[in-house]
């Protein structure tokens, strides 16, 4: 090895180092007009209104802002950001898995944000004379979609099916299909391909390929809630905290009212 008095430096071409290296970190950084981003987990019900929002939040925004939306099942969402998935803002179609973020100390806020219903569709052109819950009973009706078990829209389906006392003869006949999300289920009856399903009545107002034959009693169910979730994160981001607002805002509660969503109370909850 060379003795260590070999990589003495003189003063002189230190500075000019020093000098030369600030030099460089400076045209490395970051512009400062570069877009805020928001990242939104999302419900799949909540899809079109979202996006709206977003829409209306960027062109409101006085600095560049991206928002990136990611829908799909409100519990597969959620274990995502348990597993340090990175999200600012998340919407659950329940209270349930809303709750499990803000036991694992993830929620910095959260409020009851959005309502909802559940309708039983059917195909526009279908010729089943299905004109009544009961009438899922027929020999007729091979095929009937709902969301699947963890979902929120496939938990609140079972509950109601129970409450009319049609799940046990339902599941016995084998007639139920699962959906990956509520999205996807009324995709099966949109393409014929289920007999009747339950949605939510947010996703049957989107089309004009299904018909609405029933309104489950709200009463059949436990209430159709969306929490609206703050994510807390070890970085601050302002553009975050200032849409969690805007969803807030008048303007939001407009926009979802005309995608059919009822607006719940807009009181913050607690931080965990």
């Amino acid at each position: 090895m060379f003795p260590s008095s070999r990589y003495y430096l003189p003063p002189h071409i230190l500075i000019l180092l020093i000098g030369l290296g600030q030099v460089i970190g400076c045209t490395e950084q970051a512009p400062t007009d570069s877009p805020a981003q928001v990242v939104i987990l999302a419900a799949a019900s909540t899809k079109d209104a979202l996006q709206e929002m977003a829409n209306a939040a960027v062109a409101a925004s006085d600095v560049p802002l991206t928002i990136e939306i990611s829908t799909g099942p409100s519990h597969a969402l959620a274990q995502q950001i348990l597993s340090g998935a990175p999200a600012d803002i998340y919407v659950s179609a329940n209270r349930q898995w809303a709750e499990q973020i803000a036991d694992a100390g993830l929620s910095a806020k959260s409020i009851e944000w959005l309502g909802n219903a559940l309708v039983l569709v059917v195909p526009k052109e279908s010729q089943l004379r299905i004109e009544r819950l009961d009438d899922l009973n027929l020999p007729a009706v091979q095929r009937i979609g709902i969301a699947g078990a963890n979902v929120p829209a496939g938990i609140y389906a079972e509950e109601a099916l129970k409450y009319h006392h049609l799940w046990e003869n339902l599941t016995g006949s084998d007639k139920l299909i699962r959906g990956h999300d509520v999205r996807s289920t009324l995709a099966y009856v949109q393409r014929g391909e289920v007999d009747a399903a339950i949605v939510y009545s947010t996703d049957a107002m989107l089309t004009d390929e299904v018909r609405v034959i029933e309104r489950f009693d709200p009463a059949s169910h436990e209430a159709i809630v969306y929490p609206l979730v703050r994510i807390r994160s070890r970085n601050t981001n302002p553009a975050a905290d200032h849409l969690f607002e805007f969803l807030k805002s008048d303007e939001a509660r407009k926009i979802a009212e005309n995608y059919g969503f009822v607006s719940l109370s807009n009181i913050d909850g607690v931080s965990k």
